[in-house]
Formats: C-alpha cells, sequence, structure tokens
C-alpha cells in the first residue's frame, strides 16, 4: 500500500510540476513579447513586472515540485539490509 501511495504522490507531484513549468514558461515568453510592444509606458512596466514575477516563481516552483516527485520516485522504501 505504501509503493501505491508514493506511486500516486509521485504522479501528482510531476503533473503539478508540468502544468507549473508550462505556466512559468507561458509567462516569461509573454513577458518578453511585452518587452518589444508600443504600449503606454507606465503600463507597460506594470505588465512586465507581473509576467516576469509570475514566470519566474512558476519555474522555481515546477524546480522545486519536479524535485520532490523525483525524489519519491526514485527513494526506496524497502527496509531490506544486505547480510
Amino acid at each position: 500500500m505504501e509503493t501505491f501511495i508514493k506511486r500516486i504522490m509521485w504522479f501528482g507531484f510531476g503533473t503539478v510540476g508540468a502544468s507549473m513549468l508550462g505556466i512559468g514558461v507561458l509567462f516569461t515568453v509573454l513577458a518578453l513579447f511585452t518587452w518589444n510592444t508600443d504600449i503606454i509606458g507606465f503600463f507597460k512596466w506594470i505588465l512586465l513586472i507581473f509576467y516576469w514575477a509570475v514566470g519566474g516563481i512558476g519555474l522555481l516552483g515546477a524546480l522545486g515540485i519536479l524535485a520532490v516527485g523525483l525524489k519519491l520516485r526514485f527513494t526506496s522504501s524497502s527496509k531490506e539490509t544486505v547480510a
């Protein structure tokens, strides 16, 4: 049962991490696209700060969640000792 729970958690962390990675990449690309547009100055800087913040937080969150998921995937749950 413990192995089943770890597999479900690994799949969940992988799914959430992948979606956050997608969000981070999307908002980073939006920030790069907004950088070269002709928008009113103040509004453009608010958009850029928002896009870079959401993109950066999304990418950092994705790295953390995927690291936890991979740790769950590759850690041994058995208590076997080699004699």
